[in-house]
């Protein structure tokens, strides 16, 4: 195919030019045809000149192909295989973009090592790196009379911050740390991928005797996550989708499945527990209530000059408001807009994911100083009809104008959304 599109690309050229070459000849009167011999050689020079540059120009572009198929075929066509640019080679057949799903650490052997006191039966001495140091983390950091959720945040801010996301071993052919989808990995190499971050919760859940799993959903690309027990509830906790920097934003931290499900990643409803309560999301537990959506303008400059690393809300919904689906995106949206402008040079503010619970519109931003970025909101899949939302957009624009000096594009908010 590779070739056969460059003999095209040729064959093209030649063709034009030599097309050009005919139209003008056809027009060239016979007193022009008899000019002299020196003329019609300059000519042909300069054609053959142009033909000679193309000719570089198209031999530099097979060498980036060829350069670009072996990487490709690398990456997604296994040795003795059909190369990607072959006409037969099955496009369905690719290997994710992620990599090769990564099996789940099983934690049963440092677990009961732990509870024991004995690691004698642990041969690996990664697995003894694991049991000390985990062992060492919950003599640090749980305390006595805590509860299961204070606990459990505990362990969540713990793994947070041994963590940093490893993107290379996203890759088919890692070029980083070896071990980001395991214990060891967070806690030796302090890198981390998904499946690092859900096995090392669960490791720490499963030696505090709470009742933990792991979510690992390889359907649109792989990502993991932990489900836990709380007083006979269960909730997802989602460590690399947390929001935060620095410190944990919490944005994922005991949500439900109707907020996990926004996240874009599918799992099993049958073989997992239902997650509605919301008695320990940290957002419904650290909002503040604010009288209007114009009042968040103060409510977040306050949070950026007390230097704190996230700003819940909660705004009671109006009857037409609960009754609108897609609400929470519509506010999402919004958010998105105000977290992109409000940093002012200060900080990086982004909209952590909001949802409706129980009348109220839960919303916020992650405060990130040292100037990381988080990707913007996205909502898929639904087509949302906002036309009954009395928002004052030219309040709210003045809100923000007034408090922040910031202009706030309210062109962005459609009264109409077509996921």
């Amino acid at each position: 195919m590779k070739k056969a599109l460059v003999f095209s690309v040729c064959l093209g050229l030649v063709i034009s030019l030599s097309g050009c070459s005919k139209a003008e000849s056809s027009e060239v009167s016979k007193e022009e045809s008899s000019s002299s011999a020196a003329a019609s050689q300059e000519d042909n020079v300069e054609l053959l000149k142009r033909i000679d540059d193309q000719q570089k120009l198209i031999d530099e572009q097979s060498k980036k192909l060829d350069k670009a198929e072996e990487i490709l075929n690398k990456m997604f066509a296994p040795e003795g295989t059909q190369s990607v640019f072959s006409e037969d080679f099955d496009i369905n057949e690719l290997s994710s973009l992620s990599g090769d799903v990564h099996p789940i650490y099983d934690d049963t052997a440092v677990v009961e090592a732990y509870k024991s006191g004995d690691d004698s039966k642990l041969t690996d001495d990664k697995d003894k790196f694991i049991l000390k140091t985990a062992a060492k983390a919950i003599k640090d950091n749980i305390k006595d009379k805590m509860t299961d959720f204070e606990k459990e945040k505990a362990i969540y801010d713990y793994v947070f911050s041994q963590g940093r996301y490893d993107e290379g071993n996203l890759a088919a052919i890692p070029h980083t740390a070896d071990y980001s989808h395991t214990p060891y990995g967070v806690l030796h190499d302090h890198t981390a991928i998904c499946v690092g971050n859900a096995t090392t919760f669960k490791l720490f859940m499963d030696m505090l005797g709470i009742d933990c799993k792991i979510i690992h959903s390889t359907e649109t690309g792989e990502h993991a996550w932990n489900m836990v027990k709380l007083d006979d509830e269960w909730y997802h906790v989602d460590i690399t989708f947390d929001g935060g920097s620095a410190k944990p934003a919490y944005s994922q931290f005991n949500v439900t499945d109707e907020t996990k499900e926004q996240a874009g990643y599918p799992w099993s409803r049958d073989e997992f527990p239902e997650a509605k309560s919301v008695k320990y999301n940290f957002a419904v537990m650290n909002a503040k209530k604010v009288d209007s959506f114009y009042d968040t303008a103060a409510l977040f400059q306050k949070a950026i000059k007390d230097k704190k690393q996230f700003c819940y809300f909660k705004l009671k919904l109006t009857d037409t408001e609960k009754k609108t689906e897609g609400v929470a995106y519509y506010y999402n949206s919004i958010m998105s807009e105000i977290g992109y402008q409000i940093g002012g040079g200060v900080c990086d503010c982004n909209a952590i994911q909001g949802f409706v619970n129980d009348g109220y519109y839960y919303g916020g931003i992650s405060i990130v100083y040292a100037g990381e970025y988080q990707a913007d909101l996205e909502d898929e899949g639904q087509r949302y009809d906002f036309s009954s939302i009395q928002l004052d957009y030219g309040k709210l624009y003045d809100s923000y104008l007034n408090t922040f000096g910031v202009s706030i594009d309210t062109s962005l908010f459609s009264t109409e959304y077509n996921g």
